[in-house]
This record gives structure tokens, C-alpha cells and sequence, in this order.
């Protein structure tokens, strides 16, 4: 239980800020969002033209992938991280940033971008899944070429921080991987470990280098979050954390990083909706949406909060709006599924029902959706009084692929009916007591 709940808070808050992050100025939830055009970075000089200095180079061509990744044009992103490669093939940036993309297109396709996917209990179901064992292969390759060259420069100056960095970075990112794709979760802990170690090591020797306490705040943040018998079990191992130190920790690396800012106050709502302060991630999300206005995931993510804080109108717009974006298209599936469980959230099961029929009909729907929109079906059914066609969509769940805990949730709703949950969940507060060390 400690394993999976470790790796997957580490996957919750990487598949987040990866598939989205930066924050903006915080605006109207539901005008509409501007048309975003692929972003244009300087190509490498030639012989004719200016020599620009090479950092600055670097930096705009980072910074021009990244708006790409966030708007979900990965294409573009992956055309401006190679280029960083061939500006400066010494440095982890470039190799880190293409395992990124590759990994957060992966997501995408997946239909597993969003922060909600990992909300529940439902993804620690220990599932092998297939996947593809040649994007396996060059997804791999890409993290191993990031430790490779941030390993040589650790070879020429044992305390460099920016290697250091990146190297933690890696071992953070392949175990998200694991924990998303392969859904090992022992190696995915394996591999935050290796991630949680190098960063305390950056700050040892730069404590400004905010950017470390993101891996380190979360893990903090996990470690506490765990049941008291579980955590002083963990304790007994060395493992000790606290939720409190580990906000902190997570919102200094937003207000203070130097690279990964954006990415450390996006991690903040993951966390904030996490503890079910959905007002608190709200202007988050809103200033999101602005920055990044081709991201509908994103959007997605700010018409759930819209509706558990209670503005359920603005909400439902904002899913509404979307449904009708021509872009959004091949991810229309996924638009109305998270509707459908956000109505569901809020007790407005009936008005779920067309939406998860629309995901279970829509020609090219993502086979896992399909699953979970039949589970959530056959739920809808039991809470109407339908028992018998209930029956009938678990006894078909059963003969598909298990997704997450499907089985295991069809067979326990064939055994007794589904019914709602009685009462509201109200948002936790952090431990004030908790006071372990990280």
C-alpha cells in the first residue's frame, strides 16, 4: 500500500504539471479562449547571420517548446527540444525535455492527462496493462541519454547542481512512467527515491535552488499524507514525512524556482484538489486557461472545479463550450466522460446518463473511457432502481479489458447494488501537528 500510494501521488502531480502548468493573470472561467497559433522560436545561425549569445538562444527555444507542450502541440515541442540539443549537447535539458513530450503525448493519447484520473482509489488497482514496448524502448533511451550527459558533466565537477538537478529530474520522470504506462509501481518508487536523494543533494550544496524542494515537498507531502499505521510502519524503515513541510516546500519551489516555477504551481492545485480546497486551485486554473488557451484539458480541469465550489451553472458552460470546439474533437470522449463524473460528483446522476452513453457510442472512443463509462452506466442505473439493466452492464464490463479496478468494482456491484455516497466530502486540513522530518 505504501508503494503504490507513494508512486502514485508522484505520477498525480507529474502527469499534472507536465500535461499543463504556468500561471498567469487570473480571468473570466468561462469567456471564450483565444485561438492559439504554434509558437515560432530563432532557428540555428548560419554563416550569414549574427551569432546571438548562446544562452539566451537556448532559452528562447526552451521556452517556445514549452508553450507548445502546454498548448498540446507536441509536434512543436518536440521540433524546438531537439533543436536543444544540437545547441548545446552537453547539457540534460534538451534529452530531458523530449522524454517529457514523448511521455505527455503518451498521456494525452491515453486519455490520462487529467489531474482526476488519479483523484481516486481507483487508479492504485494493481493492474498490468500492455503498452508499447517500442515507444518502451526509445522512451527509455531518451532518459538514459539525460543521465548519460548530465553523469559526464558530474564526472568533470562532482558538484554541479544543474546536473544534479537533471539527473533527479530523470529518475523522477521514469518513475511517473512507470507508475502511468508500465504500472510498476515498486520501480516507481525505486525511481522517486533516486529522484528525492539527488535533489536533497542540490540543495546541500545550493540551498537557493528552489527548484529542487518541488521533488522533495512532494514527497513529503505523500509520506505524511499516508495513515497513521502506515506511516509509523514507514518510519520504522526511515521513511518520514509531513504534509505541512511538504506544501511549504512545493510552494517555494513556485515562488522561487528557477525552471520549474510554472511546473511547482500547478503541482499546488493537484494538491489543492487533492484536499478538496477547490476554491484554492480555482484561480489557479482560471489564470491557467488564459495562458494556455489551447489546452482543453486544462479547461476541463476548471469546469470540474467550477462545480464542486459550488458554481455549477459556469461549470457545466465551460464543458459545453467545449464540446462544441472543433479542436477538442478527437478528445471529445474524454469531455464528456469527465462532464458525466463531474455531474455524477454532485448527485446529478440522471443528467450524467447522455454523456456516458455518448462516450459508450462515439465512433473511435478511447476503448478504456468506453469501460469506465459502461462502469458508471450500470452505477446510474442502480441509483434509478434499474437493477436488472445494471446487471446486464456489469456482466458486459466483465468481458472486456480491466481498466484501473473495473472487475473488481463489477463484481462488488453485482454482489450488492450501487448507491451513492450519503454524505459530502468536506476538504481536509493539513496536519498542523505533523511535525516528522523529511
Amino acid at each position: 500500500m505504501h508503494c503504490s500510494l507513494c508512486s502514485v501521488w508522484f505520477v498525480a502531480a507529474c502527469g499534472w504539471f507536465i500535461g499543463l502548468s504556468g500561471v498567469g493573470v487570473v480571468g473570466s472561467p468561462v469567456t471564450a479562449a483565444p485561438t492559439y497559433q504554434s509558437p515560432t522560436y530563432q532557428s540555428l545561425p548560419t554563416s550569414e547571420t549574427p551569432v546571438p549569445n548562446p544562452s539566451e538562444v537556448f532559452q528562447q527555444v526552451r521556452a517556445a517548446g514549452f508553450d507548445a507542450l502546454y498548448n498540446l502541440d507536441y509536434r512543436g515541442a518536440r521540433d524546438a527540444f531537439e533543436q536543444l540539443t544540437k545547441l548545446d549537447p552537453a547539457h540534460p535539458a534538451g534529452y530531458l525535455d523530449i522524454a517529457n513530450c514523448m511521455w505527455a503525448e503518451k498521456l494525452y493519447r491515453a486519455r490520462r492527462l487529467q489531474a482526476t484520473t488519479y483523484a481516486g482509489t481507483s487508479f492504485f488497482a494493481d493492474t498490468k496493462e500492455t503498452f508499447d514496448r517500442d515507444f518502451d524502448r526509445r522512451y527509455r533511451e531518451a532518459i538514459t541519454r539525460t543521465i548519460k550527459v548530465a553523469d559526464a558533466r558530474l564526472k568533470e565537477n562532482p558538484r554541479d547542481t544543474v546536473a544534479l538537478y537533471y539527473k533527479g529530474a530523470a529518475h523522477g520522470l521514469l518513475g511517473a512512467y512507470e507508475a502511468t504506462i508500465t504500472r510498476a509501481f515498486l520501480a516507481a518508487l525505486s525511481q522517486s527515491n533516486k529522484s528525492v536523494a539527488l535533489h536533497r543533494e542540490v540543495l546541500k550544496l545550493d540551498p537557493d535552488y528552489a527548484d529542487a524542494n518541488l521533488s522533495i515537498g512532494l514527497y513529503n507531502y505523500v509520506v505524511g499524507s499516508l495513515p497513521l499505521p502506515v506511516k509509523l510502519l514507514a518510519a520504522l524503515g526511515g521513511v518520514r514525512g509531513s504534509r505541512k513541510r511538504g506544501l511549504a516546500q512545493v510552494a517555494k519551489a513556485a515562488d522561487e524556482g528557477r525552471t520549474a516555477r510554472d511546473a511547482a504551481r500547478l503541482l499546488l492545485i493537484t494538491l489543492y484538489k487533492r484536499e478538496k480546497r477547490y476554491a484554492d486551485a480555482l484561480p489557479y486554473l482560471e489564470a491557467f486557461t488564459r495562458q494556455y488557451p489551447a489546452n482543453y484539458v486544462a479547461r476541463l480541469e476548471l469546469a470540474d472545479t467550477l462545480v464542486r465550489v459550488g458554481q455549477t451553472d459556469a461549470g457545466i458552460a465551460v464543458f459545453e463550450e467545449l464540446i462544441r470546439v472543433s479542436s477538442a474533437g478527437a478528445y471529445r470522449d474524454a469531455i464528456h466522460y469527465q462532464l458525466a463524473d463531474t455531474l455524477f460528483s454532485v448527485g446529478r446522476v440522471q443528467d450524467a446518463i447522455p454523456h456516458l452513453r455518448t462516450v459508450t457510442t462515439l465512433p473511435g472512443a478511447n476503448p478504456d473511457l468506453v469501460t469506465l463509462a459502461q462502469l458508471r452506466l450500470g452505477e446510474a442505473h442502480d441509483v434509478a432502481g434499474r437493477r436488472a439493466e445494471a446487471i446486464d452492464v456489469y456482466r458486459n464490463i466483465l468481458k472486456r479489458p480491466n481498466v484501473f479496478d473495473s472487475h473488481a468494482r463489477a463484481q462488488a456491484h453485482l454482489k450488492k447494488p450501487y448507491a451513492l455516497p450519503t454524505t459530502v466530502a468536506t476538504p481536509t486540513d493539513t496536519d498542523a501537528t505533523d511535525d516528522s522530518q523529511p
